[in-house]
């Protein structure tokens, strides 16, 4: 079977590389050029763990190739898969720009049968949208060619890419079609789907749930964050409340971790874009236009909390460690750490980084604060001569940190830690602050 990608950001390039090892052969194709030659020449756009070792293993073995050729492409595949990004308009809404060409792409070059699958997170009526163009340059063409259009929305997560892609939770398959479905189902069963995890449905209900999953997710993060704001104000600790709450089967214990915000690709766009999706069909999401307001809000409290401890800025060196969203990604965008390092800037301090694979997009986002930053190789350099570290990324690295070697570095002995990774053994010697739970001197 003869399979077809298109666009390359790291769910086209996992999935691809996923695909080609289950007996079929697949083509990646992206406009860009210069992303196809790179993967083409052994590197990948974005890190992703294990990716890079599966590209290569793919690649060798003839299943796997890259090009910007969509023409070819299309012709030669029997299944397309969409992979493009959908961003959003002015007004937070997804906006289907680069989604409609290749639409209209595949009407042009298609000769025989072929189902169209849409894994990018797009709103309700978008398999409609496409089925639509992809018929109308059909008739333009005046011929009459079968297809199908499916969607089969992403769950994976940045960090756990292949784990995710091989071993899914679910896989929602809207569709009108039985036959399209069990064409993909076929495709899904030779990577070994256990078929309790297939949900079957329509094309919008599936569209639709993976904004609410998101947009849930969203909002059980913004509980917790401010539930755990709560904790300290009434000296509570909500690694015991969240514990606590978690053992209650309703509940449930993902996402009950409290950060100094939620951020990335997916969380924050999918929000707002649901939240402007019920307003075009009259409705007002109130519960997750609060969610939003408290993440954004989360963020801004995590430089309140240093200047409160520690109190004026000016002239302190803050060391920062970790900048992306979360662990095992190079992903900022929305990350808690733009919004805290331009803060405690703004306050006067000067800051030292580092990331362990964040470092570069910092470069360019934090270019306006460029003469008040400096970017280290770990996280002792960081700390050399600061007046406090700041963990916001809980790599796991910092884990197991040398914390006598970090005090020794270090000109004062602030300790924030804004995911609570030492809160079982706070580093000794710190004036530590976890993340709502009691503040402590270690000794």
């Amino acid at each position: 079977m003869n399979i077809c990608i298109i666009g390359l950001g790291i769910l086209g390039i996992t999935y691809g590389s996923i695909l080609s090892d289950s007996d079929v052969t697949v083509i990646c194709v992206d406009t860009d050029d210069e992303t196809v030659d790179m993967l083409n020449e052994g590197e990948l756009p974005i890190y992703e763990p294990g990716l890079k070792a599966l590209v290569s293993t793919s690649v060798s073995t003839g299943r796997l190739c890259f090009s910007s050729n969509i023409l070819k492409a299309i012709k030669d595949s029997e299944i397309i898969f969409i992979t493009c990004e959908v961003p959003t308009n002015d007004h937070d809404f997804p906006d289907l720009r680069f989604m409609k060409p290749i639409a209209q792409s595949i009407g042009n070059h298609i000769e025989k049968n072929v189902t169209v699958v849409i894994k990018s997170t797009v709103p309700p009526g978008t398999c409609q949208i496409i089925k639509q163009t992809i018929q109308k340059t059909l008739n333009e063409r005046q011929v009459e060619i079968p297809f199908e259009v499916i969607s089969n929305p992403d769950f994976a997560r940045k960090g756990s890419m292949i784990k995710d892609c091989l071993v899914p939770d679910m896989v929602v398959i809207g569709s009108d079609s039985p036959a399209a479905v069990e064409r993909l189902k076929s495709l899904y069963d030779s990577l070994h789907v256990r078929e309790e995890n297939y949900v079957i449905t329509d094309p919008q209900s599936a569209e639709m749930i993976k904004y609410g999953v998101n947009a849930f997710l969203a909002t059980k993060l913004s509980f917790v964050n401010e539930l755990a704001l709560l904790c300290e104000n009434a000296n509570a600790n909500i690694i015991d409340v969240t514990n606590g709450m978690s053992r209650d089967e309703r509940i449930g214990k993902g996402f009950m971790e409290a950060g100094p915000g939620y951020g990335g690709s997916d969380l924050p766009k999918d929000s707002k874009a649901l939240v402007e999706i019920a307003k075009a069909y009259g409705e007002d999401f109130k519960v997750l236009t609060g969610a939003i307001r408290a993440n954004d809000k989360q963020k801004l409290k995590m430089v309140e909390k240093i200047k409160r401890i520690m109190g004026n800025l000016e002239g302190k060196t803050i060391g920062v460690l970790g900048l992306s969203y979360k662990p095992e990604t190079t992903d900022m965008r929305e990350a808690p750490s733009i919004i805290i390092v331009k803060g405690l800037v703004a306050a006067g301090a000067r800051i030292q980084i580092y990331c362990p694979e964040g470092n570069q997009e910092a470069k360019w986002r934090f270019h306006k604060e460029k003469d008040e930053i400096s970017y280290c190789h770990d996280a002792y350099e960081a700390a050399q001569d600061a007046d406090a570290l700041v963990l916001i990324t809980g790599w796991r690295e910092f884990k197991g940190i040398d914390q006598e070697r970090l005090l020794t570095a270090m000109k004062d002995r602030f300790f924030f830690d804004f995911r609570n990774l030492f809160h079982d053994e706070p580093p000794k010697g710190f004036i530590y602050s976890g993340l709502g739970i009691p503040e402590k001197e270690i000794n």
